[in-house]
């Protein structure tokens, strides 16, 4: 930069040491230099930084995410997706929580341990439980402020509601046939924790990957369940024959009953048809009783030889007949019923 010589002179003169050495003060030096220029550049590098600091408050949010700002570390608001602005580190900040996606915590695989995975079920037998929990964050709020830790928190509810439930259970019940009931119980306990720890998610699926004994006992254990199956399938085939044979037993025995009502039906119908028809003969008997009774004969005669020949012989005619026909006559018949007229008739 330029300096004016003479004055430089002039103050080395002045700013002489008191044992004159000669050298000048740094200080006087200082205040003779020009700097042209140097304000405004001084004025605008300021200005420059405190542009940047301000635009570094902008930022995205994604689709599937929330934005939390946080003013001094305390959440003030909630932001939607899309182009947002918070002021300044280190004034605000923002924590962005994906709300879409289905996080999965597994238990018991290849993180988890056997001090996890293994619990006491209520017939006192140790089962080595693996199993899946599959959660959504619905309150981002909730979920990134409430708890310290949120991951472990829904881990360590997931591992004790499943305690809970299994401690309900046989051990049966998670080798066999109840391992959905197992799963839904256990969605609903663990719901019910985190609801209570305000966590702010929303338990989707619990899913049993593996359920087994302890290996000192499995041998065992598969024993039992051979014959566990064995039983059910001898069930199952006394169920099928069982149902094979009952709804023919059934239809026989309708079928039966039928026939028997309509047989009591018939027997009942045919028994006041024959009353209604003595009832008329008697009738008719008041009116004509020889001629009634020689009807009756007659009728009766032709029911006891439907499909032989038949000829009526009476009065001496027939009384001459009969020794050529092998026959001896029959007892006079009384005298209240008139000799029927003499003749021969032939049917």
């Amino acid at each position: 930069m330029p300096m004016d010589w003479e004055e430089w002179q002039k103050s080395r003169q002045k700013s002489r040491g008191p044992v004159g050495n000669g050298m000048p003060k740094v200080g006087n030096i200082l205040k003779n230099l020009k700097m042209p220029g140097s304000g405004r550049f001084l004025l605008a590098a300021p200005l420059a930084l405190l542009l940047l600091w301000g635009a570094s408050g902008f930022f995205t949010v994604d689709p599937a995410e929330q934005g939390l700002i946080k003013r001094f570390g305390q959440h003030v608001r909630t932001v939607d997706p899309g182009l947002n602005y918070h002021a300044p580190y280190p004034i605000e900040t923002v924590v962005k929580i994906n709300t879409n996606r289905t996080n999965r915590i597994e238990i018991g695989g290849n993180s988890g341990t056997n001090e996890e995975t293994m619990m006491l079920t209520k017939d006192e037998n140790l089962a080595d439980i693996k199993f899946v929990v599959q959660y959504r964050i619905q309150d981002p709020a909730k979920y990134a402020f409430n708890v310290f830790n949120p991951e472990k928190a829904i881990l360590d509810a997931s591992t004790s509601a499943m305690r809970e439930v299994i401690g309900n259970r046989n051990i049966d019940d998670a080798l066999t046939d109840q391992r959905l009931d197992i799963q839904e119980a256990t969605k609903s306990t663990l719901q019910n924790m985190l609801d209570n720890y305000a966590i702010g998610v929303v338990v989707q699926n619990v899913e049993l990957q593996d359920v087994h004994v302890p290996r000192e006992v499995s041998h065992a254990f598969r024993d039992v369940t051979s014959a566990r199956e064995d039983s059910e399938r001898s069930k199952n085939e006394a169920n099928g024959y069982a149902n094979q044979v009952l709804p023919q037993a059934q239809g026989q025995a309708f079928a039966i009953e039928a026939a028997a009502r309509a047989y009591s039906a018939q027997r009942i119908n045919l028994a006041h048809g024959e009353a209604a028809r003595f009832k008329a003969i008697l009738e008719e008997y008041k009116k004509a009783p020889d001629i009634t009774r020689q009807r009756l004969l007659l009728e009766a005669m032709d029911q006891l030889l439907p499909d032989s020949e038949k000829y009526i012989v009476s009065g001496d005619i027939g009384r001459s007949l009969l020794p050529h026909l092998g026959l001896k006559p029959s007892a006079a018949p009384p005298a209240q019923n008139p000799p029927a007229a003499d003749g021969l008739a032939g049917k």
